[in-house]
């Protein structure tokens, strides 16, 4: 019994091996899927312009970073700002402000007002600007709203929508 066991322990190593790579290609494309957008350049040295492709459920999806640590923005014309689930902006040091009450997507919740010394989505960075730490979020994804996206001009060319950093 022991040696068609020690035979099986193999065959049984290699299974499992694949078995684990193919969940972490099927997880990877799965990330490509929810978020076409991860290869754009971030950092002040990229281009002034990005351009964001549009996911299967009709989001923009792009990295990016606040404060110089990387994040996941969704952009959302619809938030008034930049709004970063609790847990997120814990982990960016981001400082809770006056208590206000928001509108979100599961109804009337309080957050908190923060200011955010530096956000960069592509080339495009702007600083000092108002968010919000939203406890009830859950998402994993910053909404990039509109105290940021007013610096900017957008726009929508079939999947993709163009950011350009506004002139003055």
């Amino acid at each position: 019994m022991w040696d068609s066991l020690r035979t099986l322990a193999p065959i049984v190593a290699v299974f499992a091996l694949l078995i684990g790579l193919m969940m972490w290609a099927f997880e990877g494309l799965i990330d490509r899927r929810n978020n076409p957008n991860l290869n754009i350049a971030t950092g002040a040295q990229g281009p002034q312009q990005v351009v964001l492709k549009r996911n299967p459920y009709g989001q923009y999806v792009a990295p990016g970073s606040i404060n110089g640590r990387s994040v996941t923005f969704l952009v959302d014309t619809g938030a008034d700002h930049v709004a970063v689930p609790a847990d997120i902006a814990d982990s960016l040091g981001l400082e809770r402000g006056q208590a206000i009450q928001v509108i979100t997507a599961g109804g009337v919740a309080t957050a908190y007002r923060t200011k955010i010394e530096r956000i960069t989505l592509g080339g495009i960075q702007f600083q000092n600007i108002r968010g919000s730490i939203v406890p009830a979020m859950r998402d994993q994804e910053i909404l990039l709203g509109m105290t940021f996206l007013r610096h900017v001009d957008f726009q929508k060319k079939g999947n993709e929508l163009i950011i350009e950093a506004a002139t003055p």
